[in-house]
């Protein structure tokens, strides 16, 4: 594919710039159909204002949650990430990218010596939106509703995990865990990437059905949450959340109010008006852009940044490396040997000079490579000569199928009992640089390979219809476990059951190593022991071909707003639709000051 090719000619600008210039006609102004609306909207000037494109990728086009602000229910279509992670703030706050923790609504928990309790100490002066203090007896009813409430966005694990939760007062609480879990509070009440559970107010959630209440009314002030912003309009085209000059931090000198004073999140848009929109100044963040359009976006407007400025790899190594996995109860996956039959078939070096245009990558595990993880990485190396997951050797792959029984047709394709081996690949769009370049590596190696992308791709991998898919793997940031756990059978249902995460793999005593890990200090050296074994028995069987470590590349511009988090300013990672958020809006500065 040309330069040319990849980049937004003029057509596409065109397309795009239509499109976009109508939606900026319109941003904020009410031109919108707004079905709900708190008051009517303030007049608040361009430059301070925050426009936020894309969310994390649901919502494609429109948001389809409109009237929906309960957090406990899990993100998907009746829950997207457009601005009730930022104002449902945590306990603790962890950054991946430096590993820094920053307590927040509480300021203390410790341990008992086997960590069957953990024992916390909240924030004096937290208050919900609605001046109702915040105490021990929300994060109980919380935990509470969560745990026997099925279907809820954490019920399963708190139905696992929780004993009791002993109020001693309103700052002080003790969580009772019916095992020991030295990760408890750094799951579940420190927020990093995706991670970590929601606080409710009791006070407007009890009584309600948690599976079906909304919590939207904002002429009555709903949705109540603790954060700097308050919900002011919401419509399948746009969320518009405006500051809170009443926000506890700021009242009481724990942190100043943040910079904007309004956020707009506009839905998931195709790449070329996304990239459109922040060129034109009608963005100031969107999601993902490929590697391919990143100079486009520098040589058209200047002040757009990455997390690299505008240097290679133009981001930052997210906690999702991607794969190629498979649903492993289905032939002819459902085999091992052919699963490394197609590892053998990639070249990833490959995928980055050209998938990625140099931008990235190969990674040997499902592992980010952040510093508390390459110690393990490392420690790996042995395991990784005797099964070399980046290595790229086509006659590896031969003799896997020959001895399978397959031989190439006449166009070069194997086949066994006169039926090509093919393989359909699912994916979206994040991935749409990168899916190519596999299945056109595949058809190399003589595999019947396709790729595609439906609009029902994840109810595809959740069900197990997509045998194949390129995927991530949101688990470990800090110690291996919760990447591992991915792999537990204890998620397993039959195809065409929903379930997640969806590798089907079964494997014993892979799940007794991470059964024991799960209970084990990851500062005891028996962590690394169950790392090895655990390791030694995923690579035999591979469930999951590892493709290459994932950055997120986020433009961020400079025309408004400034002190964006960059690789020399790591005080937060740039994905707005994670839990994070609120650190990086407090952190970003108006360009104007």
């Amino acid at each position: 594919m040309s330069d040319n090719a990849v980049r937004l000619n003029r057509r596409r600008f065109v397309q795009a710039t239509a499109g976009t210039a109508a939606a900026a006609s319109m941003i904020g102004t009410g031109a919108f159909t707004q079905p709900a609306a708190a008051q009517e909207l303030a007049n608040v000037p361009r430059e301070k204002t925050l426009i936020l494109v894309g969310v994390g990728g649901e919502s494609p086009n429109q948001f389809t949650d409109v009237d929906n602000v309960n957090p406990m229910q899990a993100v998907g279509a009746n829950m997207s990430r457009s601005g009730f992670q930022l104002v449902y703030e945590p306990l603790w706050f962890y950054n991946m990218l430096n590993g820094e923790e920053k307590p927040w609504l509480a300021e203390s928990y410790t341990y008992n010596a086997d960590f069957t309790e953990v024992t916390v100490k909240l924030r004096q002066g937290v208050e919900w939106s609605d001046g109702t203090p915040f105490t021990a007896n929300d994060v109980q009813f919380t935990a509470y509703t969560q745990r026997d409430n099925a279907g809820l966005s954490h019920s399963a694990e708190m139905k696992q995990w929780i004993k009791e939760v002993v109020v001693t007062d309103d700052l002080n609480f003790t969580i009772q865990l019916k095992a020991p879990n030295p990760r408890f509070f750094f799951l579940y009440f420190t927020h990093h990437a995706d991670n970590g559970m929601f606080i409710v107010p009791k006070h407007i959630f009890e009584g309600q059905d948690p599976l079906t209440f909304k919590q939207f009314d904002l002429a009555a002030g709903l949705p109540v949450a603790t954060g700097p912003y308050k919900l002011v309009a919401s419509s399948a085209e746009q969320k518009i959340w405006d500051i809170r000059p009443d926000w506890w931090a700021a009242k009481t000198g724990f942190a100043s109010l943040p910079a904007p004073e309004r956020l707009i999140y506009l839905p998931t848009y195709d790449e070329a008006k996304m990239a459109q929109m922040v060129i034109a100044n009608e963005a100031d963040i969107t999601l993902n852009i490929s590697p391919a359009t990143m100079p486009t976006l520098f040589a058209q407007n200047p002040k757009i940044i990455t997390h690299s400025n505008q240097e290679k790899p133009y981001g930052y190594t997210d906690w999702w490396p991607s794969g190629l996995g498979f649903n492993c109860e289905t032939a002819p996956w459902d085999d091992p040997e052919m699963r490394w039959a197609i590892s053998y078939a990639i070249d990833r070096q490959q995928l980055v000079d050209f998938g990625y245009r140099g931008a990235g990558e190969p990674t040997l595990l499902p592992y980010p490579y952040y510093e508390p993880l390459k110690t393990y990485i490392d420690a790996a190396g042995e395991l990784l000569t005797t099964y070399p997951t980046n290595l790229f050797d086509l006659s590896k792959t031969e003799e896997i199928l020959t001895r399978k029984g397959y031989a190439k047709d006449g166009d070069g394709f194997w086949a066994k009992d006169g039926q090509r081996l093919g393989m359909v690949i699912t994916t979206f769009s994040v991935f749409a640089d990168l899916a190519p370049f596999v299945t056109q590596q595949l058809q190399n190696a003589g595999i019947d390979a396709s790729f595609q992308m439906p609009t029902t791709f994840f109810t595809d991998l959740t069900t197990g219809s997509a045998t194949a898919y390129i995927w991530g793997h949101g688990g470990s940031v800090s110690d291996p476990f919760k990447t591992m756990e991915l792999y537990h059978q204890k998620f397993y249902q039959p195809t065409g059951t929903s379930t997640y995460p969806f590798y089907r793999w079964k494997n014993d005593a892979y799940d007794a190593a991470v059964d024991e890990m799960g209970v084990t200090s990851p500062e005891d050296p028996r962590t690394m022991e169950l790392f090895l074994q655990g390791t030694e028995l995923w690579l035999k069987d591979l469930p999951d071909v590892p493709l290459l470590q994932f950055y997120h590349r986020i433009p961020m511009n400079q025309t408004y707003w400034t002190n964006w988090p960059t690789a020399d300013n790591a005080y937060i990672n740039g994905a707005f639709w994670h839990r994070t958020i609120l650190l990086l809006i407090l952190g970003i500065k108006s360009a104007a000051a």
